[in-house]
Parts: structure tokens; sequence; C-alpha cells
């Protein structure tokens, strides 16, 4: 056998079993695979389903479909990205299993049809004893968004009113000056401060509290946004330098100071989704922030899916904030 017609048949052989590796693999990711679960987030074109305990995104979804709805969806095997939180898969085939009898109703229908309720309620559920406490001190920090516009107007009115040779510092620049303050001390080592600074600047967002003569509810969005950037900080940074602190004040004592982080994000999801209704610009930033947030501090999607577990109409508009959508 001449030498030529060896490497003819090596070669043939080689092309032979990569066309069966190919045939193979092109068949396992065309296999048609069904999964079914109820609807917990409606979008335009896809939706995001809970199937025994797992989140599928779906995407190219053709129907449209209410919150609680049952639905099975067919997709590719190779569609599926499974390294991913919720899991991705691309349908192509869909089917209505059994529709929701109790709708959950869309947020933008509830504010038209009932203008004076309030959207900005946070539930937590760090523990079935501070759960009440909880809902209430967030509620008030979110019901501060209301007046946004009014601050800003009244904070650019406080400097433009001044006949002082030296202009008055705003709600906004004081506020921001502590908080940045106990950030500072703290990365040069200084920490005597911190445990103070802490308290201080959770009563501040949540009890009613004070910085500098100013109430939470005097900022800006823009500075309300920034000072709960600087509070999550601060609340990450007691755990490490101080562990065990948070528990030791919180036994005993009518405030809660353990589920902090819980309180903090849920009241940067909720003013950003208020803002994002009405200022474009701000909303952009708010979203970019966030998604800095989510890489520094682990924000998981199951972590944003708990902290809206009781509120099921507020999670579409918190998975965009938290996906960057």
């Amino acid at each position: 056998m001449s030498k030529k017609r060896i490497i003819l048949m090596i070669i043939t052989s080689i092309l032979f079993v990569l066309a069966l590796i190919g045939v193979y693999f092109f068949t396992q990711n065309n296999e048609e695979l069904n999964v079914t679960g109820k609807v917990i987030i409606n979008g335009e074109d896809h939706v995001i389903i809970e199937s025994n305990n797992e989140d599928y995104l779906v995407n190219e979804v053709a129907n449209n479909y209410n919150v609680g709805d049952e639905v099975t969806f067919t997709y590719k095997k190779g569609s599926l990205k499974d390294n991913t939180s919720p899991k991705e898969i691309t349908a192509i085939k869909e089917e209505l299993i059994k529709e929701n009898e109790y709708p959950v109703q869309d947020e933008h229908k509830k504010e038209e049809d009932q203008p004076n309720n309030n959207q900005n309620e946070t539930t937590q559920n760090s523990s079935s004893n501070n759960q009440n406490s909880t809902n209430n001190n967030s509620n008030n920090a979110n019901n501060s968004t209301n007046n946004t516009e009014n601050n800003e107007i009244n904070s650019n009115n406080t400097t433009n009113n001044s006949n002082n040779s030296v202009t008055p510092k705003t709600a906004d620049e004081e506020v921001l000056a502590y908080v940045n303050q106990i950030e500072e001390d703290a990365n040069n080592g200084i920490t005597n401060t911190l445990k103070s600074g802490f308290i201080t600047v959770v009563d501040f967002l949540f009890y009613n509290g004070e910085i500098a003569g100013h109430t939470f509810n005097e900022l800006t969005t823009k500075a309300k946004l920034e000072v709960l950037k600087a509070a999550l900080w601060i609340d990450d940074k007691i755990d490490h330098v101080f562990p065990g602190y948070k528990e030791t004040i919180s036994n005993g004592a009518s405030k809660v100071y353990t589920s902090v982080k819980n309180l903090i994000v849920s009241t940067y999801l909720d003013i950003t989704t208020s803002i994002c209704k009405n200022h474009s610009d701000l909303c952009i930033s708010a979203k970019k922030d966030f998604q800095d947030l989510k890489q520094s501090f682990g924000f998981t999607w199951d972590f944003i899916k708990d902290l809206a577990s009781s509120g099921l109409d507020k999670l579409k508009n918190w998975y965009e904030i938290w996906s960057g959508k």
C-alpha cells in the first residue's frame, strides 16, 4: 500500500470521526425539552417562570401571560444557559396550562386606578420577630421619594437666596459630608466613630433620625441614593470590623439593626423604580450604580427575589434594575 493511500485513509477516517461528533452534538443541541412553571415576571417578549424551585428566563415568548399563569415552554437543549441565574432558555413552542384566576395587577394600572395608594411599601422577611418593624421603617424611607422635586427646588433656593458672604451648605452637602467622612476614616484605619456612625446613619434612614439637623426626606433623590450606597458600605464594614455588634445593640431594643442590608437594598430599588418613571437620566445612572453594588456586595437573583417574596408586583421592576435592562 502506497504512502499516499495510507495518508488519504487516515485523513478520511479523521473526517469521518469529526462528522460523527458533529452529528452527535447537533442532535444533542437540537433535542427538544419542556419546562412547566408559574410566571413570576412578565415582560414584553420574555417571562421568568418558577419551576421546581428553579427560575428560568424564557426569551422570545410569543404570547402575553399574567403573573401566576402556569405555562409549558418547549426549547432546544442547545439554548439552555444553566450557568446563569435565573437560567436562560429560548422558547420555540408554548402552551398555557392554567390561567391564574387572580392575576397580579400591573403596577402602572394600579397607579391609574388608585392614585392615592402608597406604592412604596417595602416588605422585609429577615425574621418573623422583626418583620413588621422592618416594613414600617422601610416604608418611611420610601415615602420620601414623593417630595423629590420640592426638595431639589428648596435645596437650590437655600443657596440662591443667601445674603451671607459664605454660602451655607445644603442638606445634601452636609449629610453626604458626614457619611463620606465615616468611610474615609474607616479606610484610614480610624474606626472609633464607626459604631456611632452606623447607628446614626441607620436611624437617619429608617427611624426619622437627623444628620446635621436634616432628615432623609429633605434630601434630593440623587443624594438619597448616594447616602444609601454609603450606608451599604458602612453596614458591611461594621460586620468585618466589629462582628456581632449589630446583634448586640439589637437585643432588647425596639429598633432593628440586624437586617439593615435588606432595608437599604429594598429602599434603593424602590426609589430607583420611582424615579425611572419620570427621570430617564437619573434612572440610567441609578441602574448603573446598582450594577456596581451588585458586583461589590454579591447581590444575587435569589437575594432580590427573597426581598420581594411578598410583593411580586414589584419584582418585575426590581429585576430590570438588578439585571441592568
